[in-house]
């Protein structure tokens, strides 16, 4: 299937009805000016209606999993027909790369198409950065109490495998750059690597994350990111940040396939960073009788063996959604519903917010719990009335968060409120 403006397939640019699918001989978004509404202009309602939630359902957990909209799984089924009409090994590898070179966009203009491998999530992710660093017995590694199973459940298998040690703190919600100097009074000597979250899962915090890479590089420390919550919910640049590394599952807000991931390295780090799983597409070279093995100069030689393209095909579609509204616009619209959804929680006394009260930290996530309340009866309680969330059980913390992204509107928002409005312990 050749590949559409997203946008102008939907039929709806001129006022026509809903095709959902395809369309032909229409004018760009560019050309009719669509793509420049304010936030809750008709370009979201078209978006909503391009995924398969029922009527009645609403769906506030983006940060758990996304939905792929229509006209990618319409992709997607084309091209699994395709290949299983003419099976064949191995894949386009000039389209796989076209992938990595789209996504350049959506993570920040500097870094490189050679620096990106296509993985399976961000857990994987943060297994090869982990696991493939030359770390020892007695180095330190730091992080947060707020970080998902995905990141510390690699850390704990280093600490047994190989006696690293951990060290956390806890985020402060009151003061973002308090969260710098944690980082800071925990460091020493030993330190060789921080790892945190860019979003948190948690509650949707963001840390100063250049400062801390700032920190990090001047004091010869390595820095990963666990990106799982921020690719295609806003503008962002993984040079600026100063990340060494970064992860991501893009079946989140970037709204692809389940099982599609990415790894950035810094091309310097590459050979730092050691691939212990190797396979097909991981090597230039090998020979077995010489034992010689020459890996890919690029991240590629993070990919390995038999692959699933049509994820990543799709992922492509997805891209293609998310440029075409724009990562500004994204951000704008998903947080002006987060912001009415976190003024609402604090006019209810009965209801604590926990998401950073400084707004520059806050971002499109927001967690809050009811004293005396298990969040899980929360949860439930919600989902009798058709709305998905999300129970946070990390560090303890017995909350609900809510996520709002494209699909999204005011009134799932108001909703929600009034939904939590009516929960008492």
């Amino acid at each position: 299937m050749e590949r559409r403006n997203f946008l102008t397939a939907l039929g709806l640019l001129t006022g026509g009805a809903l095709t959902g699918l395809r369309g032909s001989g229409l004018p760009s978004p560019d050309e009719i000016g669509y793509l420049d509404l304010p936030p809750g202009g008709d370009v979201w309602s078209v978006i909503r209606q391009q995924f398969l939630f029922p009527e009645g359902f609403i769906f506030l957990n983006c940060g758990g999993i996304g939905s792929v909209p229509l006209h990618v799984r319409s992709l997607y089924a084309d091209l699994w027909n395709q290949m299983d009409r003419n099976p064949e090994p191995g894949y386009d590898a000039n389209r796989w790369n076209q992938v990595k070179t789209d996504m350049v966009p959506l993570l920040g203009k500097g870094i490189k198409p050679s620096e990106l491998a296509l993985i399976s999530c961000a857990t994987e992710g943060v297994n090869i950065i982990v696991n493939g660093l030359p770390l020892k017995k007695g180095d330190e590694v730091i992080t947060s109490t707020h970080e998902h199973p995905a990141v510390n459940v690699p850390l704990i298998n280093n600490m047994k495998r190989r006696g690293i040690v951990v060290k956390t703190f806890d985020p402060d919600i009151e003061s973002g750059m308090n969260n710098l100097h944690n980082i800071q009074n925990l460091t020493t000597k030993k330190t060789r690597l921080i790892i945190i979250s860019h979003r948190t899962c948690t509650n949707g915090q963001l840390f100063p994350m250049k400062e801390i890479g700032e920190f990090a590089r001047a004091n010869g420390i390595w820095y990963g990111l666990d990106g799982a919550q921020a690719p295609g919910s806003a503008p962002m640049d993984i040079l600026d940040l100063k990340a060494d590394f970064y992860t991501f599952s893009a079946h989140k807000w970037l709204l692809g396939p389940k099982r599609t991931g990415v790894l950035y390295v810094r091309e310097e780090l590459l050979d730092t960073v050691e691939a212990l799983t190797a396979g097909g597409t991981s090597y230039k070279s090998f020979n077995l009788a010489e034992g010689k093995l020459e890996l890919q100069d690029t991240a590629q030689r993070y990919e390995y063996g038999t692959q699933n393209p049509l994820l990543f095909f799709g992922l492509q579609e997805s891209m293609k959604l998310i440029s075409d509204l724009g990562l500004a616009r994204i951000k704008e619209y998903d947080e002006s519903l987060s912001e009415h959804f976190y003024a609402g929680l604090n006019r209810m006394p009965h209801v604590e917010t926990i998401s950073p009260k400084e707004r520059a930290y806050r971002t499109s996530m927001i967690s809050f719990r009811i004293p005396g309340l298990k969040a899980a009866r929360i949860s439930e309680r919600m989902m009798q009335e058709g709305i998905r969330v999300r129970v946070v059980n990390e560090a303890g913390l017995n909350a609900i968060r809510v996520s709002f992204h494209v699909f999204n509107n005011i009134e799932d928002a108001d909703k929600a409120l009034n939904s939590i409005d009516s929960i008492r312990a």
